[in-house]
């Protein structure tokens, strides 16, 4: 049937309807409110941005927008799908060990740092040692001024009247286990020449004799004073702690053998005189009561470097 042999009713409902541009975009309609340019960089980046779109047939001549999701940054986006063929990613090493020696020689290098800087980095990155400190005189094993069997302990340096004193001075308690009473201050020296002669003379002669000795009494070790106690005389070797004088050995019974009193005796006499010459070696001046008045109750044994040995 041709469009003219419709009937009317037909026609109306088949005909397209236009509504006017007013009803499409009434000049009332609500559009979102124009974003001010000093608030922009308040807005979330999540937001959804606004696009303009084209104008509707039939609208006011102003643009609608609609609302889409902002394109997702790349450090946020799932990432892509690899394919199971796609080649993996060479290490470095890999890379500089299968380079040419050619590629190698002329690629490009860091510039090398200056000598100026490269000191002063080193300086930085330097440890600083602690710095060494000055050891007192070596103790072989522990043992006191290096000799097993000297007893004391070593004290702080002793500081005479004019040029008295000792500078690394030493406490002899005992030596091999003969008790020294009063203890003596003296040098090292000394106690090592006094340690050979108890050890290798005094106790080996009194073995046999009272149980053996048990005590060194002394009279005097270090003393700022004149030989002799003698007005104007050269200072002793006592006021350099190179010296100590004895008067008695005791024995283990209770016994004492004295100088004074036994020098001339029959019984102790002659260990007495023996162990006066033994002493003549390892000291330097050994007197007795021969020498002279002043010794006549005391052995003096002193470490003198400065003359040959001189014993009487």
């Amino acid at each position: 049937m041709s469009r003219a042999g419709w009937p009317l009713a037909a026609l109306l409902l088949a005909w397209p309807v236009v509504l006017p541009a007013q009803d499409l975009a009434p000049e009332t309609a609500t559009r979102p409110v124009g974003r001010a340019a000093e608030t922009v960089s308040e807005i979330p980046a999540d937001a959804p941005a606004e696009i303009p779109v084209a104008e509707l047939a039939g609208a006011t001549g102003q643009p609608l927008t609609v609302s889409r999701p902002r394109a997702r940054l790349a450090s946020t986006a799932a990432p892509a799908s690899v394919p199971a063929d796609a080649p993996k990613p060479v290490p470095p090493a890999a890379v500089i060990a299968s380079a040419s020696p050619e590629a190698v020689s002329t690629a490009s290098r860091p510039e090398e740092r200056p000598a100026a800087i490269a000191a002063s980095l080193a300086r930085s990155q330097a440890v600083s040692a602690p710095a060494a400190r000055t050891p007192p005189p070596a103790d072989a094993a522990g043992a006191l001024c290096g000799v097993p069997g000297l007893e004391g302990a070593r004290i702080a340096p002793v500081n005479g009247a004019g040029a008295c004193g000792i500078e690394a001075p030493v406490r002899i308690t005992a030596v091999h286990g003969v008790k020294v009473l009063p203890v003596a201050v003296v040098d090292c020296d000394t106690a090592r020449a006094l340690a050979e002669w108890v050890g290798q003379s005094a106790k080996p002669a009194l073995s046999a004799t009272g149980g053996g000795l048990a005590v060194l009494r002394t009279a005097g070790s270090y003393v700022c004073r004149s030989r002799n106690n003698e007005q104007g005389a050269q200072l002793s070797e006592h006021a350099f702690g190179r010296a100590i004088d004895i008067t008695a050995l005791g024995l283990r019974d209770g016994r004492q053998v004295s100088v004074q009193s036994d020098w001339n005796s029959r019984g102790a006499g002659p260990a007495l005189r023996d162990l006066h010459k033994a002493a003549c070696g390892p000291f330097g001046t050994v007197l007795g009561p021969d020498a002279n008045a002043a010794h006549r109750d005391h052995f003096h044994f002193d470490t003198a470097s400065n003359r040959s040995p001189y014993c009487r």
